[in-house]
């Protein structure tokens, strides 16, 4: 009898024992199969957790190890000088994430956000094959819907910004040819949107497109290349790779893409194998290396600074033009247009939408104008005697007028928490466009600097003056602007960038 119940009291323990274990494993599935699921109820997508500063290899599945993009050994498509970029203390932060360690997609991307530069960053690994040597990867991003106008892409593929003309799409060639297993990185300067916080999805979509182009000659306005050495970016869907761009502009990440690209002879500057014109090459390289100690020349829009890990780091943007030659039947689409739609930062609803969405959920850009500025300008206008003529000499003086300033900040970025950054040194000056300095029949009178940015010539200052003396009417000079140049100072002590920004004016006579 007594080992009976000792029996039946050990069999109660087994079950007893059993029903526990039973219990922890359903609770511990029901908290892991939970914790999978957006705590909204949504069915949107989040970023896989990417610990990126630290991370050897990206998440994949059991089997399948990728190298992270700027890890040695790993195959890099991409500029040198953003390789190391990309800590969180610099202002970086994970947006997106698809690698995972269940399935990867074809083509595994992320995207890295700098809210002290406003620059959005995807790197994707090229998994797919099928182009030929000729192939360049084409990048771009396009809103739709679009029922605010946003201002959010106003920044790329130009570097003269018109406020009342909002770009809805936007293009870049990279300059490193495709090859399966090759990681690759695509820069945006974001524009920053007061009306995104107060959107929803439905109102605002952000949608990103991965092709590739067959290009076999470019040419920058000097000797046409065979190959593609600097990124291509244009406000346009796509490239037209059989005639010149009616807009379009070369993208810079550092001073390397010009020591690289100089020629065989340094000093003769058209040698250049990027396809510029010499003085263009050279007005370039002298505008980048005065933006990184602090002087703005030759440069209409650029990001100087910012990261902890190259002092030599830009973002820079700069009109010409652009030939390019290629096969369209060759070109392809890992993502076809419209494009795979991802969910914009800040949006008023972006946690409860379905697809993307974004880790980081602040609106992106620093900074942008309420509407387009204006610059005045006073004419005098006196009648002279010179070399026994009678002529009239003009004389006219373009200001800004301040108060037509009307700056948009922000407040996610500038503000006095740790995470923020303060503005400092903000300058402004006026640009008079592609002046008339043609003899009439003396040489004009320059107030101001004369700098060649681009394909422009531009007088620039605080103040700018013209002088012509003329048999009757003085030539119009209508097309001015205004650039505009600031310090953000993180402050968490991390590297100060200097962010410059040019954009067209109204001309105002008083």
């Amino acid at each position: 009898m007594k080992k009976i119940n000792t029996l039946i009291a050990s069999s109660s323990n087994v079950l007893s024992i059993g029903l526990l274990i039973f219990i922890f494993f359903f609770t511990s599935c029901k908290k892991d199969f939970n914790s999978s699921i957006s705590a909204n109820g949504s069915d949107g997508i989040h970023p896989f957790p990417l610990n990126w500063e630290t991370a050897d290899y990206m998440p994949t599945p059991f089997g399948t190890t990728i190298l992270v993009p700027w890890a040695n050994g790993s195959v890099k498509g991409f500029s040198p000088d953003i390789w190391y970029d990309y800590k969180s203390s610099d202002g970086w932060t994970l947006v997106y994430n698809v690698f995972n360690t269940t399935s990867l997609p074809a083509n595994p991307w992320f995207a890295l956000y700098n809210q002290y530069r406003g620059l959005l960053r995807i790197y994707v690994y090229v998994t797919d094959n099928g182009f030929v040597a000729s192939d360049y990867l084409t990048s771009g991003l396009n809103l739709a819907p679009n029922s605010i106008s946003s201002s959010m892409l106003n920044y790329i593929g130009q570097d003269v910004v018109d406020v009342t003309k909002n770009q809805t799409s936007i293009s870049k060639i990279e300059p490193t040819q495709l090859a399966t297993g090759t990681w690759y990185a695509s820069q945006y300067e974001i524009a920053y949107d007061p009306n995104i916080a107060t959107s929803t999805y439905q109102q605002l979509g952000l949608n990103w497109t991965l092709k590739w182009t067959s290009v076999s000659s470019i040419s920058l306005g000097g000797t046409q290349q065979g190959t593609i050495n600097g990124t291509i970016s244009t406000p346009t869907p796509s490239f037209d790779i059989s005639g010149l761009l009616t807009q379009g502009v070369l993208e810079a990440t550092g001073l390397t893409i010009f020591s690289n690209n100089a020629g065989g002879d340094k000093t003769n500057y058209t040698q250049n194998t990027l396809g510029l014109p010499g003085n263009i090459f050279k007005s370039i390289q002298d505008g980048l290396q005065s933006g990184l100690s602090g002087v703005v020349k030759n440069i209409f829009n650029g990001i100087f600074g910012g990261s902890s890990s190259n002092t030599q780091e830009v973002n820079l943007t700069m009109n010409t033009k652009i030939q390019l030659t290629g096969n369209s039947t060759q070109s392809g689409a890992f993502i076809p247009d419209p494009g795979l739609g991802i969910g914009i930062p800040g949006i008023s609803n972006s946690q409860s939408a379905s697809g993307y969405i974004p880790g980081y959920n602040q609106p992106m850009g620093v900074f942008n104008l309420a509407a387009k500025p204006t610059v005045n300008v006073h004419t005098t206008k006196t009648q002279i005697t010179k070399d026994g003529g009678i002529y009239y000499q003009y004389e006219n003086l373009y200001t800004i007028n301040a108060a037509s300033l009307n700056y948009l900040w922000n407040s996610a970025v500038i503000n006095s928490s740790s995470t923020g950054a303060a503005i400092t040194n903000l300058t402004t000056e006026v640009v008079l466009l592609d002046p008339d300095l043609s003899t009439f029949p003396y040489q004009p009178l320059i107030g101001g600097q004369e700098e060649t940015i681009g394909t422009h010539t531009a007088i620039t200052g605080s103040q700018v003056g013209t002088t012509y003396i003329v048999a009757r009417v003085q030539p119009i000079n209508t097309n001015v602007a205004i650039r505009i140049k600031f310090n953000v100072v993180p402050n968490n002590g991390a590297p100060p960038s200097t962010i410059v920004k040019t954009f067209l004016a109204n001309l105002v006579n008083n």
